[in-house]
């Protein structure tokens, strides 16, 4: 197994910092070959190495790597937004994950002539829809196999879930795992109850802002003697209903950008900010009227 070289944001270093960002792997030809992030690239290398031991598929992918190139970042919160975007965007060879974006479908709930609720699969061509709709789904398959696996446990009728035809009592009744709702023995009122339940954990969390939300995460200290300049480091993010929008240097270069408010919303990016919003884990800003950046409350804790 070759050494590779390595560059940390665009020069070269005999050796690796001890800091948070993202790296890619390179072949000699210059393909690229893996994106991932890190909160230490030595120690996420090394562990690169060590995998290809042991792992034959991994051992390929480190076969190949000529050059490794880090590129630090603030925080975590900017690592795994490149990362995000990068792999989508610039499709490393041995990456699974993270794919390019496709339409992503939801689940609309509403209640049919008798009260009882359908679910209705709907493409989310909008990011407001997050608001009264639940789950983020690759296609409407996935979405019809997930209800499915997990309707027997609530007791839901997969006749009223649309996932079987016929009218009357279902065959889930007669083997006992259907409550009722197909053929009157349970009310409107406790299969919505349930269906809710079922739902319940997976409603997508309701974007509180009018204006799009400028996101300060905390830079973290470089723990090297490595000289890293992070003069350029964008760690100011632009979000608006879940949609990520960009990120950059300073704030006011948010202000000046032209947004692609057509975006489509981003299941990595909702998943990814949601969790720092809930911890806590950086500071809110807004645009007012003026013009001016106020701060604003978290409105997730």
């Amino acid at each position: 197994m070759m050494q590779p070289s390595y560059w940390v944001d665009g020069k070269a270093q005999e050796r690796l910092p001890k800091a948070t960002g993202v790296y890619r792997f390179y072949s000699d030809q210059g393909a690229l070959l893996y994106v991932g992030k890190t909160i230490d690239f030595q120690a996420r290398i090394r562990s690169h190495f060590q995998t290809a031991r042991k792992e034959p598929r991994h051992a390929k992918l480190m076969q190949g790597v000529s050059r490794i190139e880090c590129q630090t970042t603030a925080g975590e919160l900017s690592a795994l937004l490149v990362e995000s975007q990068a792999v989508k965007n610039e499709q490393p060879l041995f990456n699974r994950r993270l794919r390019k974006k496709r339409a992503l479908w939801t689940a609309d709930l509403r209640a049919d002539d008798e009260g009882y609720f359908a679910v209705i699969p709907r493409k989310v061509e909008q990011a407001e829809q997050l608001g009264y709709c639940y789950g983020l789904f690759s296609n409407q398959t996935q979405l019809k196999n997930w209800l499915r696996n997990h309707a027997a446990e609530h007791g839901l009728c997969l006749q009223r879930l649309g996932l079987d035809r016929g009218k009357g009592r279902c065959f889930g009744r007669q083997i006992k795992r259907c409550d009722g709702a197909c053929c009157g023995e349970q009310s409107d009122e406790a299969y919505n109850a349930s269906l809710l339940d079922l739902f319940g954990q997976f409603q997508l969390v309701v974007w509180p802002y009018q204006r799009p939300l400028w996101v300060k995460e905390w830079e973290e200290p470089i723990q090297s003697d490595l000289r890293v300049d992070r003069s350029a480091t964008q760690s100011w993010h632009v979000f608006h209903y879940w949609t990520y929008l960009g990120s950059f240097k300073r704030p006011m270069a948010g202000v000046e950008a032209n947004f692609d408010w057509d975006e489509v919303v981003d299941r990595d990016a909702y998943r990814i900010l949601l969790s720092f919003l809930r911890n806590d884990r950086v500071a809110l800003h807004q645009i007012d009227e003026n013009g001016d950046l106020v701060a604003v409350s978290n409105r997730f804790l």
